[in-house]
């Protein structure tokens, strides 16, 4: 699977977002098809996905690390799930970097690489990537909505 690089202006300052980004709980409602969050640590969290591609649908259970943390400029987090009753696994690799402009917003630029492999991975490349960049999309949209109105009240 290709790399998915997108970047998104927050009407919300640097540290604001970064908070958000650090709250699990409030951060699984903008990733589509989050089920559940479950912090283990302070670094390490499992998080449970429904999606459906094609005419399947998969549950992943996955276990993330936050790997790099440069806060509120910049974080990695990577991990990988697997959803036995498909015979698939996830391996996925995030990178933010978020950086204040002149009004008051923040851009966030990420780059997200997922991998499939098993029953998923054999799905058509191009099924698959269109099923990813909906995602990615839908999450920034829902990131950039959630801080926003965050910030409203």
């Amino acid at each position: 699977m290709p790399v998915f690089e997108e970047s998104v202006t927050i009407d919300a300052l640097q540290e604001r977002v970064w908070d958000f980004l650090m709250d699990p709980e409030r951060l699984a409602g903008c990733i589509p098809g989050c089920q559940e969050v479950q912090a283990i640590d302070d670094t390490t969290f499992k998080v449970r996905i429904k999606v459906k591609v094609g005419p399947f649908s998969t549950t992943q259970t996955a276990t993330m690390r936050l790997t790099e943390l440069d806060p509120p400029h910049h974080l990695v987090a990577e991990g990988q799930g697997d959803d036995p009753r498909m015979a698939s696994k996830v391996v996925m690799k995030t990178r933010l970097d978020l950086s204040p402009l002149d009004d008051g917003k923040t851009r966030l630029d990420y780059t997200i690489d997922v991998k499939l492999l098993g029953r998923l991975g054999m799905l058509g490349e191009a099924v698959m990537r269109a099923k990813a960049r909906e995602m990615s999309a839908q999450f920034a949209r829902n990131l950039k909505s959630a801080i926003e109105q965050d910030q409203a009240v």
